[in-house]
């Protein structure tokens, strides 16, 4: 059995409090691990300080921990259980193996599960991340999630592809601290187990400011009601839900003619209601310029989920392309389209308008991605 590390361990050190836990005697049923083939230089280590390089028919227990290098693996067996140790892995050893950092194989036999992964593209803030693992395996069960020593954690879900493949979409938010994350895999079947714990630093994405001025006349607008408070909810729910097939095909395109932003995604806007300042926050969503009429298209194929007028964002429209991507549609003039309606890509759906929190016509297009606001720019310039 495999069991994630309950904390994560720096580069070069092991909390010595662990380490002394895991030798009380009782606390722990001691567990043999026998080294029975390896490749490239494998060192142990105890208390953070390297003790000495592996070598076959070795044999350790509670409080050592294996680290490997680029070119470096390791076999062992404990009872009726075999552990593969993978490359630029540490690897705590216990009652039960936990993995730091890197990747781990369990088995009842010599046949582990050797998930491949990766990721595209580099984490940042405001952006999109695809996670793709490929196994040749189908039926896997698969776990996940991001988490940080913060405190921080995401789960996420993968969706398979056929061939033994498998795909999750997600994203960090514009405000999300740039940090040092671990991205967390474990798959599961028939008796072989194996996780994966990779960490990244997500990347700052930098933001142009600007002012957003509002007439005093709709300043009642931006009051705190019931009203408002029930449409955030309702809202939540529809994008936490993820129908399980991709609808679309290839990248978005714009869903105007001739389009022209005003606004960027992820930009810090200072709000003034009628000449008084009202806070900041960061614009999830891109604005393009247009007039009243102007036709808006669908960006991609997709089910129309919801078609409704919100005090915010006035006439709206939500549009599920599948697997928990979403378009939304603010300060529409009119809808085209009724709910449960399936659009295709480039199909008009609606008209600019000017409704809700705004001043001036424009057409505000945000993208969801598990529940997360992304930068829809990526999803025109980058094939998910």
């Amino acid at each position: 059995m495999i069991r994630n590390a309950a904390g994560i361990f720096a580069a070069r050190s092991i909390p010595l409090l662990l380490v002394i836990l895991l030798r009380i005697p009782g606390v722990l049923q001691a567990s043999e691990y026998r080294v029975t083939a390896f490749s490239g230089k494998v060192t142990v280590l105890r208390e953070g300080e390297k003790v000495r390089a592996v070598s076959k028919g070795d044999v350790f227990g509670p409080g050592d921990t294996l680290k490997t290098g680029r070119d470096s693996t390791i076999r062992l067996e404990e009872g009726k259980t075999r552990y593969m140790v993978y490359p630029y892995s540490l690897v705590l050893l216990g009652e039960n193996p936990e993995v730091a950092w890197g990747k781990l194989s369990s088995a009842f036999d010599d046949r582990f599960l050797d998930i491949r992964f990766f990721l595209y593209p580099r984490p940042a803030q405001g952006k999109t991340l695809k996670i793709g693992l490929r196994t040749g395996r189908e039926g896997l069960l698969l776990r996940s999630c991001i988490r940080s020593e913060t405190g921080f954690r995401k789960e996420i879900v993968f969706f398979p592809l056929g061939g033994g493949d498998y795909r999750a979409l997600t994203g960090f938010d514009i405000g999300l601290k740039p940090d040092r994350y671990l991205l967390e895999i474990q798959a599961e079947k028939e008796g072989a187990k194996e996780t994966v714990v990779y960490p990244f630093y997500l990347k700052e994405t930098r933001c142009e400011s600007g002012l957003v001025r509002i007439s005093g006349g709709k300043s009642g607008l931006f009051e705190p009601s019931e009203e408002k408070k029930t449409q955030a909810k309702k809202l939540a729910s529809l994008l936490a839900d993820r129908s399980p097939d991709a609808l679309w095909e290839d990248r978005f395109i714009y869903p105007v003619n001739e389009p022209c932003v005003i606004s960027r995604f992820g930009r810090r806007r200072v709000y003034y209601i009628g000449g008084k300042r009202s806070g900041a926050r960061h614009h999830r969503g891109i604005d393009f310029k247009g007039e009243v009429g102007d036709p808006v298209v669908a960006p991609a194929a997709g089910v129309v989920r919801s078609c409704t007028n919100r005090v915010t964002t006035g006439n709206t429209l939500v549009i599920d392309h599948g697997q928990g991507v979403f378009s939304l549609f603010f300060h529409l003039d009119s809808i085209s389209v009724r709910e449960g309606e399936t659009v295709r890509r480039g199909e008009p759906v609606a008209r600019v308008g000017e409704t809700g929190i705004t001043e001036g016509s424009h057409l505000h297009w945000s993208v969801v991605v598990d529940e997360v606001w992304v930068d829809p720019i990526d999803w025109i310039e980058k094939k998910y």
